[in-house]
């Protein structure tokens, strides 16, 4: 514990000596490399592949979560089965929400069977 407190210490006091240092220092001009323009592209093509990617990826997920799945309840007393259509993301340990807005609460006899229903 009283190692990490030093190095902390120490880390702190190299920053503040190299801050000291810095601004003393002479500083030199630096050589033109031209007017930035291939720099700005590479940052707007960084920045509208990142983008991009955020919003396919939010996609993939939105779709994922919105997949409409068929679950068959099993009563484990009688067998009798019930079939659900459930979103994804309504889709919970011992409860879910269908489709249509019916809550299902499960018995702890209960079995489930869930099928991904194939698109239309």
């Amino acid at each position: 514990m009283v190692t990490k407190i030093l190095f902390t210490l120490a880390v702190i006091g190299l920053v503040f000596w190299l801050a000291r240092h810095r601004r003393t220092a002479v500083v030199r001009p630096r050589p033109s490399t031209g007017d930035g323009r291939l720099a700005k592209r590479i940052a707007l093509t960084v920045l509208a592949v990142m983008v991009g990617g955020a919003l396919v990826v939010g996609y993939w997920r939105w779709r994922h979560d919105h997949q409409i799945l068929q679950v068959s309840v099993i009563d484990g007393t009688t067998g009798r089965v019930t079939l659900y259509r459930v979103p994804r993301n309504r889709f919970g340990g011992h409860s879910f929400v269908t489709v249509d807005g019916r809550r299902v609460q499960l018995a702890e006899t209960d079995r489930l069977e869930v099928v991904k229903e194939p698109p239309d």
